[in-house]
């Protein structure tokens, strides 16, 4: 498992607008905002993702490029694009699991048709221009989800306060 302050693992994966989102890419602002999703069955991810959609134009304003991701499938991911009508964020498919693992994200089996054989639970990382990850969110099942809106204001706050250093890396 990561701590905060450490550097994001190395990995990839494929992006709905044809491009790759790389782990270690260069970053365009201050922080990436990786937003990992359960998969498109998931109604407490619809919500999440649809706050995250309508706060993009605000984190981008702030430095901050945003990014979802699951183990779904392309064509799964593109649905959950259409009916969730999420016209503003980039998202990818084909979270590696083992990735997901070596970060401390949660994986659960798929107990019925409608999810994937392993999923990951939902996590967010948000990950500093040094490829750092500056904070984490990571939850065990659907409930209880990170809100963007308090993530958009914990970057308010490192803005302030430029040289905070990561916390719960004790």
């Amino acid at each position: 498992m990561r701590r905060t302050g450490d550097l994001i693992p190395r990995f990839t994966f494929e992006t709905l607008n044809g491009g790759v989102w790389g782990s270690r890419s260069p970053s365009a602002g201050m922080f990436r905002l990786l937003v990992i999703y359960r998969g498109m069955w998931c109604p407490f991810c619809k919500e999440q993702l649809q706050e995250l959609n309508a706060l993009h134009d605000s984190f981008t304003d702030a430095g901050v490029t945003p990014v979802a991701v699951s183990a779904d499938t392309r064509a799964r991911a593109e649905i959950s694009r259409n009916e969730y009508a999420l016209d503003r964020l980039r998202i990818g498919y084909e979270m590696p699991i083992g990735v997901a693992r070596e970060m401390g994200v949660f994986i659960s089996a798929g107990i019925n048709s409608k999810e994937m054989p392993l999923f990951c639970e939902p996590a967010c990382f948000l990950i500093n221009a040094e490829n750092r990850i500056q904070a984490a969110w990571i939850a065990s099942n659907a409930f209880a989800r990170t809100r963007m809106r308090e993530v958009r204001r914990y970057v308010d706050f490192l803005a302030a306060h430029p040289d905070r250093a990561p916390r719960g890396s004790g």
